[in-house]
């Protein structure tokens, strides 16, 4: 962290040295392991302004921008699914940046959580039918065709029809959380604005929730979740595919699926992950982010 500052200070805003935009990244990284929410969305805030200042990804070397593309387009869409309010509004457009490189860690759900992102934004449309239904049905077709955009990502050398392999199924339960996740909001959606609310809403979308928790729950069980760093990405799909699970031996498969990343990976909120489930599983039917707000808690999903 000393290096880090007197990096910061030594040098002009546009000549950062790029080893110090990535030790803040691993900042970054390292808070997600610990389980730090306010810390993590900090060093993400910092590394984005960071990043503005020196020029953006074009003024970084191929190698590092590719690196930071990936981890902050990852990083900052979704945090806006569980923590809006401590992302910096300023940094935002950085997250729209195209990873043209094949990320062993974002994968192919690149385009995937960004409709994540944009579902978290329905709430601000509840105000405009014709804008809502609009995004609805985009999103929906986005998700139908996300793997359209798979041949145009560059392979990087040493990468093997595994590691293929393991992002493709990431990505499948990306795309079918996406649809729970979907479902999810449009339901508490009505749920808040009985008065204006309309269920034509949940019929823009192409894809029941009940298909799609059983479309992850099937990739889940077919592929054995050991310690190939491609699964470490997996806490976002298990954690909205267990908040819509009702039967016990599904909810037993996501318990110990998340168990398995805790192990492997040692990824902080895995265990308050772990926890909100239990209690939703325990209690009344609650959508989570109100059981978050109501317990006062944080939560990191990457």
């Amino acid at each position: 962290m000393r290096g880090v500052r007197t990096a910061l200070t030594e040098r002009s805003a546009d000549k950062f040295p790029e080893d110090a935009l990535l030790s803040v990244a691993l900042l970054c990284k390292f808070e997600v392991v610990r389980g730090s929410v306010r810390q993590w969305t900090v060093h993400l805030n910092a590394l984005g302004k960071l990043l503005l200042s020196r020029g953006g990804f074009d003024s970084l070397s191929q190698d590092t921008a590719d690196f930071l593309r990936g981890l902050f387009v990852y990083g900052q869409n979704l945090a806006k699914l569980t923590n809006p309010r401590l992302i910096t509004a300023a940094v935002s457009n950085l997250s729209h940046a195209e990873i043209t490189r094949l990320d062993i860690y974002v994968g192919y759900t690149e385009r995937i959580i960004k409709l994540c992102a944009r579902i978290a934004d329905l709430p601000l449309l509840c105000a405009d039918p014709v804008a809502l239904g609009l995004e609805i049905h985009a999103i929906d077709e986005s998700l139908r065709n996300w793997t359209r955009y798979l041949p145009s990502y560059i392979i990087p050398k040493g990468t093997t029809e595994e590691n293929l392999t393991r992002l493709r199924m990431v990505a499948e339960c990306f795309c079918n959380a996406a649809y729970i996740y979907l479902h999810s909001t449009l339901e508490r959606m009505m749920q808040k604005l009985t008065q204006r609310a309309s269920p034509i809403w949940t019929s823009f979308v192409s894809l029941s929730k009940r298909v799609a928790v059983e479309r992850c729950l099937r990739s889940i069980r077919s592929s054995p979740l050991d310690d190939h760093c491609e699964y470490s990405a997996l806490t976002f799909p298990l954690f909205i595919t267990g908040c819509a699970c009702e039967e016990t031996i599904d909810r037993e498969l996501i318990m110990q699926s998340l168990t398995q990343l805790e192990i492997n990976f040692g990824i902080g909120n895995v265990k308050r992950a772990k926890e909100l489930l239990n209690i939703l599983w325990a209690g009344e039917k609650l959508h989570w982010l109100d059981v978050l707000e109501r317990l006062k808690w944080d939560l990191i999903l990457t």
